[in-house]
């Protein structure tokens, strides 16, 4: 029982919760709503995609309609990625593979580019087709340098259309290993478009 209490101690010491501000927005452009971490240094902003947009994205760049409306039903969002620090030692990691997500009461992990990838053979999707998924999703890893690096792409978070989930996020600040919940994230819906 010691050893338990010993290693969860131990744990705690190296993975700081953060106590980021985050902030939920409905953008007035489009209705869709965008969470929104800071944290010191480090930004992260995960925006709703309807269904359809990603679905449409990917129909454009040669995937079959089978393929792209299961992108498109998995919860995808737009992520972007910023180091603001003015300090130029001050690196921020981030790996998608320590992230998660809670629905249901389960814990279930983020579908990683590298998972898509695999479901695929060389008939279902050519060789351009998925080096445009891949340029179009948020890197597995990315290192941020100081000063505004950025970068972006999509990110599938796996529940259906409609769905509610709680998003652990974890990145590393140089060394120091930091993480944030992000509460109540609602994978979106298509839309009926508005009578003019």
């Amino acid at each position: 029982m010691k050893i338990k209490y010993f290693s969860l101690l131990i744990g705690l010491l190296f993975i700081q919760l953060s106590y980021a501000d985050i902030n939920k927005t409905v953008l007035p452009e489009s209705g869709l709503i965008e969470w929104k971490l800071v944290d010191n240094n480090f930004e992260l902003k995960l925006v709703q995609r309807l269904p359809d947009q990603t679905r449409s994205f990917f129909e454009g760049r040669g995937f079959s309609k089978t393929i792209t409306r299961n992108i498109a039903n998995s919860c995808v969002f737009q992520t972007i990625g910023r180091n603001n620090s003015k300090d130029k030692n001050q690196t921020i990691h981030v790996s998608l593979k320590t992230w998660f997500i809670k629905i249901n009461q389960q814990r279930q992990p983020i579908k990683l580019k590298e998972a898509w990838d695999k479901e695929w053979n060389e008939e279902q999707v050519k060789p351009a087709s998925r080096i445009a998924f891949r340029w179009a999703t948020f890197p597995t890893e990315q290192s941020f340098e100081p000063s505004g690096d950025y970068n972006w792409g999509m990110i599938s978070f796996g529940p259906q259309p409609g769905s509610v989930f709680d998003l652990y996020v974890e990145w590393k600040n140089n060394d120091q290993k930091k993480s944030a919940w992000i509460k109540n994230i609602t994978c979106p819906v298509n839309r009926k478009p508005a009578n003019r």
